[in-house]
């Protein structure tokens, strides 16, 4: 029991440092002199600060794509209703996450890696469902090419016109406009039920 408080007290410190300094400008000394924990305690968890940040990433990665996941596996939804249940979820947890992460005051190093790497988990969960339908064809595709590219280009897009806005702070009258963009955009890649 002790043994996780003390891990928990470790990614907690590490994930402050993080978001306060950057990822450069945070060494294991700055976490273990924050945290009270010792450096033996440090290494009994971690072997390096690379890995701590990686178990921070991930804390945060794990529910996120799990809820994603759900999302686009639910095979009784059409594609568009899971595309609208993400742009759902991903309003709720960009609040969730830029206040738990220190909003935009996040530094870009740790705002870079996370954006990356949640790009790169739900992948697959977009990709298979577009591959199902696609299969079934419950979806088509208005240009030939794969269900692993077509997801590509998909999700970029969508991050291209999300980044356009501020989640955090735009209004209802902007939210919808963007929910209606990114149903276009859909639109124009596939033709789905």
């Amino acid at each position: 029991m002790k043994e996780n408080k003390t891990k928990e007290i470790l990614l907690e410190t590490a994930t402050k440092l993080f978001s306060e300094n950057g990822y450069e400008a945070t060494g294991v000394r700055d976490i273990l002199q924050v945290s009270g924990v010792s450096t033996g305690s440090f290494y009994h968890f971690f072997s390096s600060k690379e890995s701590i940040f990686e178990a921070v990433i991930e804390r945060y990665l794990q529910g996120y794509t799990e809820r994603i996941g759900d999302i686009f596996t639910d095979e009784k939804k059409a594609f568009s209703q899971r595309i609208h249940l993400f742009f759902e979820e991903l309003k709720k947890t960009s609040d969730g996450y830029y206040h738990k992460l220190q909003g935009y005051h996040m530094h870009e190093s740790m705002q870079l890696l996370l954006h990356e790497k949640t790009l790169r988990r739900i992948h697959p969960y977009i990709r298979d469902a577009l591959d199902t339908g696609i299969r079934n064809g419950s979806i088509r595709c208005r240009m030939e090419t794969d269900a692993a590219t077509l997801a590509t280009i998909l999700i970029r897009g969508v991050e291209g016109i999300l980044s356009s806005a501020d989640l955090s702070s735009a209004a209802k009258k902007d939210i919808k406009k963007l929910e209606k963009t990114i149903g276009d955009y859909v639109n124009l890649l596939l033709l789905s039920e």
